[in-house]
């Protein structure tokens, strides 16, 4: 009879480990999907951010200031601040903010200095540069 009980015992505590540990798996891969789903619209954001920018040069240029692209410019900086730490969104939401001020003036003809230009250009790489960190991307 003892050791009727003691295996009992020993199969019930058995399935309340193995029970456990799958518990603990499921939580695993759930939070490593949420990780990867939130790298990947990370990743569409950033990208769209990146475009936006340039199709807001490519307007300026053009002197077309429809604003359209500014609207998505916006709207991705938006995104930034939800999906990304202030480490990324604040300089990323900066950079949006210089980018329209200085394609506004390219637009207008009212002779912006290439070096603001070029200075808003090191700011644009140095935020590509915190994106590709913010995703784990090496150089």
């Amino acid at each position: 009879m003892g050791t009727a009980i003691v295996g009992v015992a020993g199969t019930l505590f058995g399935v309340l480990v193995g029970g456990f540990l799958q518990l603990l798996q499921a939580a695993r891969n759930h939070r490593w999907q949420r990780e990867d789903a939130a790298g990947k619209l990370k990743q569409a954001v950033y990208a769209e951010y990146l475009r936006a920018i340039s199709a807001s040069h490519g307007q300026a240029m053009a002197g077309d200031r429809s604003r359209t692209e500014d609207a998505r410019l916006h709207a991705a900086a938006a995104e930034i601040d939800v999906l990304a730490g202030r480490e990324v969104a604040g300089p990323a939401r900066e950079l949006a903010a210089a980018v329209i001020e200085v394609h506004t003036k390219i637009a207008a003809a009212d002779g912006v200095d290439q070096a603001v230009v070029a200075a808003v250009d090191r700011r644009r790489l140095a935020v590509i540069e915190l994106f590709k960190a913010d995703l784990g991307i090496e150089k």
